[in-house]
């Protein structure tokens, strides 16, 4: 009896523990998305009206994009343990993809400029790469508040 109340506290504690990491993942996603919003907002200076009709046509790009990429993924496939001929045909995936992409690019440039003046669409891929570098830099930080403050001592100090 012991055992099974054992192993059942168990199962109990680890359902816990999932759904609670789970729960801290979609926060982490939620407090992502708004430093997203809040990024792009400012640096495209966009006004209510703007942002209204901008953040569907961006939120539906990023998922085909994201669908794209993963129609096209190699399921974790080391090329190095590939056939010939299966990295030929990789090759010939990614660039089919790199190709689609820039139709998908083309398509949405297109809607973005229905709703925003073309300075701002000429500014979106820069935006877009200088929020990737911005998150990569808090997560840093983050990460580095965690493990209890700076990385190292500084040389010449």
């Amino acid at each position: 009896m012991k055992k099974l109340s054992f192993a059942i506290v168990f199962m109990l504690a680890f359902v816990a523990s999932s759904m609670a990491q789970k729960e801290r993942g979609e926060k982490a996603q939620e407090k992502m998305e708004a430093f997203k919003i809040a990024f792009f907002t400012e640096k495209l200076q966009l006004t209510p009206d703007e942002a209204k009709v901008f953040w569907p046509i961006y939120n539906q790009f990023e998922k085909e994009r994201e669908a794209l990429k993963d129609k096209f993924d190699l399921d974790g496939q080391k090329l190095e343990l590939m056939s010939d001929k299966d990295v030929e045909a990789a090759i010939m995936q990614h660039i089919e993809m790199e190709e689609q992409m820039v139709k998908l690019r083309r398509d949405n440039v297109r809607r973005f400029m229905e709703v925003l003046p073309v300075r701002k669409v000429a500014m979106l891929q820069r935006i877009d790469n200088d929020f990737k570098r911005a998150l990569l830099e808090e997560i840093k930080k983050r990460r580095e508040a965690k493990q209890g403050g700076a990385p190292g001592p500084r040389r010449g100090k």
